[in-house]
Formats: structure tokens, sequence, C-alpha cells
């Protein structure tokens, strides 16, 4: 067996982006309109979203689980062309000043017939 394993480490600048991307995608309910002020990582994966909408005095928190986070960061990764095998292992991890995405694929081995 070959087994490959990939981390991909995601600044907090680029979480940003990510969050941005997820505003975008229809259908989803998670995330309101407005301007992305903050995103803190939080110890189990997950992700504290700081969301400023249009007219409101104070921002809202939007908290993400470490699933849901997961989805986000696939997301992301397809819009910036970042291969990412489905059928591979994923998980992900807080690290400091941002999140790391850990990709293990595992590849069946064969040897000739004699």
């Amino acid at each position: 067996m070959i087994v490959e394993t990939r981390e991909l480490f995601f600044t907090n600048s680029a979480l940003k982006k990510a969050i941005a991307w997820y505003q975008k995608a229809p259908n989803q309910v998670d995330l309101p309109l407005g301007v992305v002020t903050g995103v803190t990582t939080t110890s189990d994966g997950g992700l504290s979203v700081q969301i400023q909408q249009s007219g409101a005095s104070r921002s809202r928190e939007v908290l993400f689980t470490p699933s849901k986070t997961l989805a986000l960061l696939l997301l992301f990764c397809r819009r910036q062309k970042v291969p990412i095998p489905r059928d591979a292992a994923k998980e992900i991890e807080a690290a400091d000043d941002g999140l790391i995405l850990i990709v293990r694929g595992e590849t069946q081995t064969t040897a000739p017939n004699h």
C-alpha cells in the first residue's frame, strides 16, 4: 500500500476569502450577507466568524462546526483549483493563525504475476 499525507495550511486571510466564497454559494443559509470583520479558529477545528451587516450597529458572530468548516475549506479548494482526492480521509486541526487541512490517501499496490 502507498500512503500519501498532505497538510494544507490556511492562514486567517485565506479563511476570510474562503468565507467570502461560501457567502456567495447558492442555497447556503449559514452566513448572512455582510462584511467579514474577523475569523477565529476554535480548539476543535471550527470557526467563529464576525459579520458586520449593513445598517447594523454591532457585528454578529456565526459559529461553524468542524464538519461545516471542512465543507467550507473543500469548496474553497475547488474554487482555487487545489486538487483534493474525493476518496481521501480528511480532517482539520486548529493552528496558530489558521487551520490545517490534513488529506490522507491510500493506494492499493499490486505485483506482477509469476
